[in-house]
Order: structure tokens, then C-alpha cells, then sequence
């Protein structure tokens, strides 16, 4: 049987263009139809081949240029019958009967009552060279009675099928197989019915149709088959002249040569592709000559080509070239052609015999040589070959020339290409301590430098430190690194030991001006100088010998912010979300919970709580956040009916006049997320003077900040932060805490975003001014900070930057005659949907003034101040989009301020980081939050971020307390003297292990004092509430004890001491008293007595009462 082949291909440029064409087909018009049947001379019991037979229709046909061939066979029922011998209607028909017309012409093929099946195979059809091939047959099934489903091989069981029979993959692809059916039920009969298949690529097919009937009306028609593929895109290797030689003065070293790169993706194979020729910048295709000895250029790879007609010069050229390039890789070939000219010259390749049609398929040109004696032209990067070129340039070790000393310079081949070397230093900073006497900086080169190569160290001109002064460098140092040596060059900078408490310093170093090396990434290099004569503050135990009782966890599920202590009951009440939690705090080592009051039914959640005089007041904020909140008045035992006032919007803290006759609320009156909302912030002042039965909305006087509105340029010139989106001075203004004088006619409010406070005269309910608390300079030296989490170690150093103190609570003393109010300087950014002022150095929206900052790129590294957060809301005075000024949240700190005038007269400048860091116990956690563990993980936040203080007069003597709200627990100082505060101690409970898990007492928020006249046991206490943990920190001052001649009380008020007590207990004034039980039953009873010997009473707790009725709880132990 024929084979069928047809290959077209249109090729352009090298790349062949692929087309849908058909590559065999018939349609049954070339094959004789005979004038009768047509009659089997074969054996119908048997298989055999069918004949053509004369006058008969053809059933075989021998295929023609038009049309392709098919042979015909026949196979026998299992039982035989008389076959096609009888006369029957098969073979090329024009015949229509029921298809009325064929798809093509007037022929077609007829199968029809064959008594056994009939098989017709046409030629094979080679698809090699093809794409995206089908094969698709016309085919009409007459409408007529089918039997059976074609399963076995009987007169019972009609059957059609068309398939394709893939001879490359030994597969078979039907278009129609009725095995298994009834034909009637197909919906197959009596329509043309054009059948398809797909074809693999490359595959060899034919196609078969088989039919199995019994009857002259079961008939299969066939016509118009096509066999259709798209041409394969065939891509032509693209080889290109990418090096040129072309000799040397004097005696060369090796023949002229060239290299030939296939830039292509197909390899070009000698006997497959076109042979190789050239010729020299003539590019005459008569004169080419062919290239010899190249069998194969793979895709990507090179091979080079020696202008000689000696073979030898090929073992020269491998010797020489192949000591200092691998050459395994690359053919070398030659070609007996015009040689190459020192001038300046070209080279012409062709695929193919040249011909004035057939040009040359790349051009190399060169430029005149005689300046770059014995180096190639690297026609890839335009210039001659130096070594250490991107493409791998390298030096011969053979030499030759006119003197014999010149060598070769080149990248000839496959040759990996040399990789350039970096150099920088091997790490971007290092930490040293001021007394360690030198420092080695360590430069690394990335490889074995085949040559000599060097880089220049330099100072920058930026850091704190100063040369000749904290350390020696002098001028710019070269460091060389030899040729063969990978060895890291050390450079020793000696460090200046001085004896001065003048912070951590820092210098910079830089490398540049490579040769032969590229520069690598760490360019730069910082040398941090730990100070060793920081000035650590000493603690002093002796006043106070303050230390940790207790911890005591007021709720697993929820917090404890705000702690106010009933004196008159020895009660504590806690902030614990929306409730408040109510303690027995007669024994502080044992607390206990009594009860808790529920806020939920008034609004979302208590803020704070306050108590005094028996008088309990919370603050309430709203459930919707920017609308009123309330104050719940009740008393301290809960036994009257509480009162509720509306007051202010977000109310944040309330605290009592010290003569009991006020409660003053600080109503932040914060935004909603997207600032569509402004309240105005407002503090309440509410009359509490006939106490809480009296109580109503018109004791409430709401005291606004409306009479600034339309000052705001004004109040940011003078350091009052207006920057709230489109906001007035009112709206801006957020009371965050309040403080009141002694004589409780003055409150100053902290107005905390906007670095300020207010002062208002509580008589007439105005403010009377507000003043900015002003800026900290952290480029002095007492003002050091550590700015970076992204160093593992303490670098506490002076910095262009600028603290905004913005303190959350403030506390009042008076001494001297003057005012002070001492602020804990925490720090706090506005964060909302819509407006959000926290950002990074280097971040998109914050560019420094390049005039005052010379040397940016050194302060934004991540090690410096690249990580700190710092506002976008001020620190650009002319409104130009460049901050002259780096302002950051808070001062780290706390302050004392004259009240009246805004004068700072005090401030702990860099105390509480110095403490923290050489803690012998929480240095290890230095700056780590109250959420982890992680060394310096807030040092580019606030540091250890005070929270909260309170100032008491201890014994004459005044003392300040002030809560570190991320690292944890409380500094001490005795502020006596305004102008000269000493540092006590600092007390801490949490766990210490760097990176573990953080547990103790977390977050320090608010905290209450119990002094020893109003303590159940005699002994002062401070008590501090930890919102992370839920968690209340009892320290005991213990040295501060009430003694017999220290009782003071009121006239029907009286104390106990000690308590808890198991033998003598003594009263704070000689009376009447009666000891009760739990039940109520009198178990003692003493008459004008100062004591009372309780040996004889149960372990447990008691009600002592005096004749006035006044009770007091006693514990027995």
C-alpha cells in the first residue's frame, strides 16, 4: 500500500511559518464505477482480500497525485454465508438512492448487505513533520431496521466503525464505533455526518472503515476524506560572530581566529544544516571558503574557527589556550581563507553554499588593533578583551610578540566566565566596649582574586564619635588584597579609653574605589563605642526599703487598669473592662474579692474609678464612642441607691478635690476610626458636696476649650499640637488626665496628643490657659535613648532628635511655696482609619531636609535610626514637605514642671533606660514589652514608656512613683527638692528569660498609694493595677510604719495597730470598744482603753466598734 508524504514549509528569516494545509484526501471521483454489481470471486467462508473485478465498481484503488488509495477486504460471519458473491452493491458509487447527493462531486463508496463484514484500509499518511493533524471521513447511515448490537459476529449483529489506526504509536482512535448499540437507537440514520479525529505529531496513520450487514438497506455511505496537518515550525540555528583575533605584532602565537556562538534555541548539526563558510570583509560568496573540523554548535554554545589551512595549528591553539580556559567543551575548526588584517577587518559567515542569493548570515567587524597588541575584539561587549571582562576575559601564560613577551588576551570558547570579585565588609556594624583598646573590621573578597585587587577604607563624615578624640583612623587606608589570597583583610582602629560619662558614640566607615573587584553590598560599616563610665543612679533602700509582697490576678478573663483604695473600708476597686472589682484589702498579703459592679447596663465599659470620703465614682464611656459618657456615684459599701450623670464624651480618668467637695473628669473625646466624627474634648466638674444622695445632672458643669477655636496657627507656633483632620483647637484637644491643687481651686489637665496642658480654675469652670510642654533634645548627652530593635545590644547615644514629652498622668506637690506637676512622659501617636501619624525615617510621605541632615543614608540604617517611630505631624515648621526637626512620642522619662508657668525644672533624661539596661536582673529583657520577652523589642517605640505616677508626702519628705507601662514595675525617687530628685529603687516582677514567655505582673497602668495611718496593718503600701496580666503588685514600704504616737484620726474615726494582730492590739485613741463576730455576737468589751489583748479570740475576722458607732475590721491571726 502506498505511503503518503507531503511536506510544505514556507521559511523566513531563518523560521519556518506553519499553515493549516491538507496533505492527502479523497473524494472517490478518480476510481472506475462499473455497470453491475459487484460479485466476490474469492472464498466466502474464508478471509480473504477483495479483487477489482471488470465493469464492476472499484473497490481497491491505486493512488494518484489527486487522490488516495484504499484495498478492500473481507472477513466471514463465524457461521459463513454466501458472502459478497451473490452480487452486491459495494465499492465506488454514484449511485444516490437516500443521501440524495454526496458532500463532494458524484461518487462515493457504498457498503451494504455484506453477509459478513467488510474492511477498507486506506494508505498510510505520514504525518512526520506536521502539527495540529485531523483526519475527518463523510459518512451516511441509512434509515432502515439494524439488528442486534454488533457483539458477535452473526448475521443478528450489525456493526459500523471508523477509526483510525496510529502505525508510530501502535493506538487506535475511533470516529465511529456502533459496538455495544443498536444502530436505531443512535440518532445516527439518514443524514451526512462528517466524523473527526486528532492525530499525534510526527505520527504514520491510516484509516479504516469497517460495516457488518445482511440486507440492501443497511448501507454505509462513504466520501470526502481529508488528511490535514499545519506544517512544524522549524527553527534554523542563529550563529553569530561574537570574538575576533586577528594576530598580533611580531611572531603570533597562534594562527587568526574567530568565534562563532549559536544564539539560537536549535543546535546547528554538520550533514543536517548547511555546511559552514567564510570570507573576510570582501564577503564575496565566489572566494568563500568552507569551515572544517566544527561537527556540532549546540544551542548556547560556542566553537571557534582558526583562519589557517595547516590542521596542525589546531593542537597549537588548544595547548596554549586550553592552560588557562577549558576548552572540553569547544570544537575548534579551521578554514583556508583570507587571513585577518591588524587595520581593521571582518568577518562573513554563511549557512549554506553562498550564493548571490544566499548571503551571509552574520557579520563580525573589528576595529584598527595596533593599540591593543595580542587582545581579541570582543565584537559581544564593542571594546578589546581585558581580563576580568564580564565575558571572562583572560592572559595567556605563553607569550609572544615581537619581543616575545606579550601574551594573548581573550575568552575563547564554552569556558565558564570568570566571576567578578566583590569586596565589602563582612558584617554591617559591631559594638565595642570604650575600654576594650581597638577594634578589627574584617573586608572580605567573595573570590580568589587572580590579580591583585584593592579597596580604599575611608571615615564618613557622619556619627557622634570624633576622630583623634574616641578613636584613631586618620586618612584613608588601602587595603590590597594578592593575587591567590582570600584571606580577610583586617583593619585596626585604635579606641580612646576616656573617663568621661558622655554616652555611647558611633563612627562610620566606608569602602570605595575598587580595582579589579566590583564593590559588594555592605559598603558601609558602623563601630559602636559602649561607654564604661555611664553613670549608673544607686539605689538607696533607707527611706523607704520598699519590696514586693504580693501579686494577686483579679480576673483570669479580664484586666485590671485603674486601682483606687477606700481608706474608710479598706477596700480596693479595679477597672476590669466593664466592671469594677471590689477587694479586701485588710490583709494585703491575702487579698479578696467582696463584690464587683456591673457598668454594662449604663454604657460599654468602665474607664476609671476613684473613691473618697466613702464616695465611689466611675467612669462610664458610651456604647456608641463618640457620644456622652457617664459617672456612676455610689458608696464605698454599696448600700444606697447609686446616682448616674452624663457628662463628656469618652470620659478617661476622674479624680476627687482634695477637700472632697469636686470630681473632676477628663472627657478625651477621641474620634471615630474614619474622622467623619470629632467630639470636642471637655472636662466635667461635678458638686459633690451634699454628698450622694444629693447628686444630680445639675451639679454637672461641663468646662470645653471653644474660646481657642480659630487659634490653631498660633497654638502650633508655640509648640501646642493643632493636627487632627480639619479640626478645631476643641475638637484636637484630648484630655487625657487631670492633677488638682491642695487647695483645690486649680486643675491641670494633660492634654497628651497635643503635647500640652490645660489649666482651669475649678471655682468658674474656664480654662485659663494651656501651655506646651516643649521638646527633649536627645542630641544632648544626659538625654541618650536606644532607637534600634535591630541590634543586640544596649546603645544608648545622642541622637538629632527630639522627644515630645506627651505625658499620660500627671501628679500635683506643692513645696516652697511653689506648684509642681510631675508628668510621666509616655508618648502617643493618633492611629485611625483615616488619619495615622506614625512613620518611619526614609518612609515615602517623610523626607528630611537635606540641608540639616547631611548624612541620611547613615541615619536611616536599621541599626541607627531607620527603625524608630517618628510623627509626620510636626518637625516641619515651613510647611515645605521636609522636616527640619525629627520629632518622636514621648521623652522616656518623667518631669517636674512649675504648674503655673509650664517652666521644666526637672527631667530624668535617659534614668530609666540606664537603670533597665545595667539591672542586674531586668537588663536581660531591657525595653522588652509587656506582650514578650525580646530584648529591645520596644526600643524603637518609647522605650520602657512611663504610664503612670503619683507624688505623696512620706514622713515630710515627697516621693515620686512612676510606672514603666512595657518593661514593667515602678521607679522610686525622692523629689523633695524639685530642682535635684534622687533615684530610690526600682522594683519589677515579671519573668526575666530573654525570648521566653512573658508572665508576672504585665503592663503597669494605674496605682494607688495606702498609707501606714490608713492601712489595716500600720505599714504604707503602694498597690499598682497591670492591665496585661490582670494582676495587682502589692510593694510594702516598710519603712514606713505607724507608731503608737504616729495615730492620727478623725474625732469619731479610729485605727488599729497591728493588724492582723494575735496578742495586743492598740487604738489610735483611748475609748470604748466592743469586738464582734462574724454572727454579730460580742465576744470583748473594754471601757476608756488604748488597747485590747485578743489572745483569747479564734483565728479569724472581727468588727471592732467604738462608741460612736464607727466600725473597723479586724483579722486575727
Amino acid at each position: 500500500m502506498k505511503k503518503i508524504t507531503f511536506l510544505c514549509a514556507l521559511f523566513i528569516g531563518g523560521m519556518a511559518f506553519s499553515q493549516s494545509i491538507e496533505i492527502a484526501s479523497t473524494n472517490f471521483e478518480e476510481p472506475a464505477l462499473g455497470t453491475s454489481n459487484y460479485t466476490d470471486t474469492g472464498d466466502a467462508t474464508v478471509a480473504h482480500d477483495l479483487l477489482n473485478n471488470v465493469d464492476e465498481p472499484s473497490v481497491n484503488f491505486a493512488a494518484t497525485a489527486t487522490e488516495i488509495g484504499f484495498a478492500a477486504s473481507y472477513i466471514p460471519y463465524d457461521v459463513p454465508g454466501v458472502g459478497l458473491t451473490d452480487g452486491d452493491y459495494v465499492g465506488v458509487t454514484d449511485f444516490t438512492g437516500d443521501v440524495t447527493t454526496f458532500t463532494s462531486g458524484t461518487q462515493g463508496y457504498q457498503l451494504s448487505d455484506l453477509d459478513g463484514t467488510m474492511t477498507v484500509v486506506f494508505d498510510a499518511v505520514d504525518f512526520t513533520g506536521y502539527e495540529n493533524n485531523t483526519v475527518s471521513i463523510d459518512y451516511f447511515i441509512n434509515d432502515t431496521g439494524y439488528e442486534g448490537n454488533g457483539t458477535t459476529n452473526d448475521e443478528g449483529n450489525d456493526l459500523f466503525r471508523i477509526f483510525v489506526r496510529d502505525l508510530t504509536n501502535n493506538t487506535e482512535t475511533d470516529i465511529l464505533n456502533t459496538l455495544g448499540s443498536d444502530i436505531n437507537d443512535l440518532m445516527i440514520e439518514n443524514s451526512w455526518i462528517t466524523g473527526t479525529a486528532t492525530i499525534a505529531n510526527g505520527a504514520n496513520v491510516e484509516l479504516v472503515v469497517q460495516a457488518r450487514t445482511n440486507s440492501g438497506s443497511e448501507t454505509l455511505m462513504i466520501d470526502t476524506i481529508s488528511f490535514e496537518g499545519e506544517v512544524a515550525t522549524v527553527v534554523l540555528p542563529q550563529l553569530e560572530i561574537t570574538e575576533i583575533f586577528s594576530g598580533q605584532s611580531g611572531d603570533d602565537l597562534t594562527a587568526d581566529w574567530f568565534e562563532i556562538k549559536n544564539t539560537g534555541t536549535t543546535d546547528w548539526i554538520s550533514g543536517v544544516d548547511g555546511d559552514l563558510y567564510y570570507d573576510d570583509e570582501s564577503a564575496d560568496e565566489t572566494t568563500a571558503d568552507i569551515i572544517s573540523g566544527v561537527t556540532t554548535i549546540p544551542a548556547g554554545e560556542t566553537a571557534i574557527v582558526l583562519v589557517t589551512g595547516d590542521i596542525a595549528d589546531v593542537d597549537v591553539f588548544t595547548s596554549i589556550w586550553g592552560s588557562v580556559i577549558d576548552l572540553s567543551s569547544t570544537e575548534v575548526g579551521f578554514t583556508d581563507g583570507a587571513g585577518l588584517g591588524g587595520g581593521g577587518d571582518a568577518v562573513n559567515l554563511w549557512i549554506g553554499l553562498p550564493t548571490s542569493i544566499n548571503t551571509p548570515v552574520n557579520t563580525g567587524v573589528y576595529p584598527d588593533t595596533s593599540v591593543n597588541d595580542g587582545q581579541s575584539f570582543d565584537v559581544e561587549l564593542s571594546a578589546f578583551s581585558v581580563v576580568g571582562n564580564v565575558n571572562g576575559a583572560v592572559e595567556t601564560i605563553a607569550t609572544a610578540g615581537s619581543a616575545g613577551d606579550v601574551p594573548n588576551i581573550g575568552s575563547p570558547g564554552n569556558g565558564v566566565p570568570v566571576t567578578i570579585s566583590q569586596v565589602a565588609f563582612n558584617t554591617s556594624y559591631i559594638s565595642v566596649n570604650e575600654n576594650d583598646g581597638a577594634v578589627n573590621i574584617a573586608i572580605e573578597i567573595s573570590e580568589m582574586p587572580t590579580i591583585n585587587t584593592t579597596v580604599d577604607v575611608s571615615l564618613v563624615g557622619a556619627g557622634t564619635a570624633v576622630d583623634g578624640a574616641d578613636f584613631t583612623f586618620g586618612t584613608t587606608q588601602t587595603v590590597n588584597f594578592s593575587a591567590g589570597n582570600m584571606d580577610d583583610q583586617i583593619v585596626t582602629i585604635n579606641i580612646t579609653d576616656n573617663t568621661i560619662d558622655n554616652s555611647d558614640k558611633f563612627f562610620v566607615l566606608q569602602i570605595e574605589n575598587p580595582t579589579n573587584a566590583e564593590l559588594g553590598i555592605k559598603q558601609l560599616f558602623t563601630v559602636y563605642i559602649l561607654d564604661d563610665d555611664t553613670q549608673i543612679p544607686a539605689e538607696d533602700t533607707t527611706p523607704l526599703d520598699a519590696s514586693l509582697l504580693s501579686s494577686y490576678l483579679v480576673d483570669a478573663d479580664g484586666t485590671a487598669e485603674i486601682v483606687a483604695y477606700d481608706n474608710d473600708n479598706q477596700q480596693l476597686f479595679v477597672v476590669n473592662d466593664s466592671k469594677i472589682n471590689v477587694l479586701d484589702f485588710t490583709d494585703p498579703a491575702n487579698i479578696t474579692e467582696t463584690s464587683f459592679i456591673d457598668v454594662t447596663s449604663i454604657g460599654a465599659s468602665a474607664q476609671s474609678v476613684a473613691v473618697q470620703n466613702g464616695l465611689v465614682a466611675i467612669a462610664v464611656a458610651n456604647n456608641d464612642p463618640v457620644a456622652n459618657g457617664f459617672v456612676v456615684f455610689r458608696d464605698a459599701l454599696g448600700v444606697e441607691t447609686p446616682v448616674v450623670v452624663e457628662i463628656g464624651v469618652l470620659p478617661d480618668m476622674l479624680v476627687f478635690s482634695p477637700d472632697g467637695t469636686k470630681l473632676l473628669v477628663a472627657n478625651e473625646g477621641q474620634p471615630n476610626d474614619d474622622y467623619s466624627v470629632d467630639p470636642e474634648g471637655s472636662v466635667a466638674i461635678i458638686d459633690v458636696t451634699g454628698g450622694l444622695s444629693a447628686i444630680d445632672q445639675a451639679d454637672v458643669t461641663l468646662v470645653n476649650f471653644n474660646n481657642y477655636d480659630g487659634q490653631e496657627t498660633s497654638l502650633n507656633a508655640s509648640g501646642i499640637r493643632i493636627y487632627g483632620p480639619g479640626a478645631t483647637a476643641s475638637q484636637d484637644f484630648e484630655p487625657e488626665y487631670i492633677a488638682v491643687s491642695n487647695n483645690s481651686e486649680t486643675a491641670y489637665v494633660v492634654l497628651q496628643e497635643n503635647n500640652a496642658y490645660a489649666i482651669i480654675d475649678i471655682a468658674s469652670g474656664t480654662v485659663t490657659d494651656v501651655k506646651s510642654f516643649g521638646l527633649k533634645d536627645h542630641s544632648l548627652p544626659q538625654n541618650s535613648i536606644d532607637v534600634s530593635n535591630d541590634t543586640d545590644f544596649v546603645f544608648n547615644a545622642n541622637w538629632p532628635i527630639k522627644g515630645m514629652y506627651m505625658p499620660d498622668a500627671i501628679s500635683y506637690y506643692s513645696v516652697g511655696g511653689v506648684d509642681y506637676i510631675v508628668t510621666a512622659n509616655e508618648g502617643d501617636a493618633r492611629e485611625y482609619d483615616a488619619f495615622e501619624e506614625e512613620v518611619k525615617i526614609g518612609d515615602s510621605n517623610y523626607t528630611l531636609d537635606p540641608t540639616v541632615f547631611n548624612d541620611l543614608d547613615i541615619l536611616e540604617l536599621e541599626a541607627n535610626l531607620g527603625s524608630i517611630n517618628v510623627t509626620s505631624a510636626s518637625g516641619d515648621a515651613d510647611n515645605n514637605g521636609l522636616f527640619e526637626e525629627i520629632h518622636i512620642f514621648g521623652g522616656r522619662s518623667f518631669s517636674i514642671f512649675e504648674a503655673a508657668t509650664g517652666t521644666l525644672v526637672y527631667d530624668s533624661a535617659n534614668d530609666f533606660e540606664v537603670i533597665t539596661a545595667n539591672h542586674p536582673v531586668y537588663g536581660a529583657i531591657f525595653n522588652a514589652s509587656n506582650s514578650n520577652n525580646n530584648l529591645k523589642n520596644r526600643s524603637d517605640n518609647k522605650g520602657p514608656e512611663p504610664e503612670g505616677v503619683l507624688v505623696k508626702e512620706i514622713e515630710g519628705q515627697f516621693y515620686a512613683f512612676v510606672l514603666l507601662e512595657r518593661i514593667g514595675g515602678v521607679m522610686i525617687y525622692n523629689i523633695t527638692d524639685p530642682t535635684s530628685p534622687q533615684f530610690l529603687q526600682y522594683l519589677n516582677n515579671r519573668d526575666v528569660t530573654p525570648g521566653g514567655d512573658e508572665m508576672g505582673d504585665l503592663g503597669p497602668e494605674g496605682l494607688a498609694f495606702v498609707s501606714a495611718e490608713e492601712s489595716a496593718t500600720g505599714i504604707a503600701y503602694i498597690v499598682v493595677a497591670n492591665e496585661v496580666s490582670a494582676t495587682l503588685s502589692v510593694y510594702a514600704l516598710n519603712n514606713v510604719i505607724l507608731g503608737l504616737n504616729n495615730f492620727t484620726t478623725s474625732e469619731n474615726n479610729f485605727a488599729l495597730y497591728p493588724n492582723p494582730a494575735n496578742g495586743d492590739v492598740f487604738f489610735s485613741a483611748p475609748g470604748n470598744y466592743k469586738v464582734y463576730d462574724m454572727l454579730g455576737r460580742n465576744m470583748l468589751s473594754v471601757t476608756n482603753a488604748a488597747s485590747l489583748n485578743i489572745a483569747s479570740l479564734p483565728t479569724g475576722t472581727y468588727v471592732v466598734q467604738n462608741e460612736n458607732g464607727v466600725s473597723q475590721k479586724l483579722i486575727v491571726e
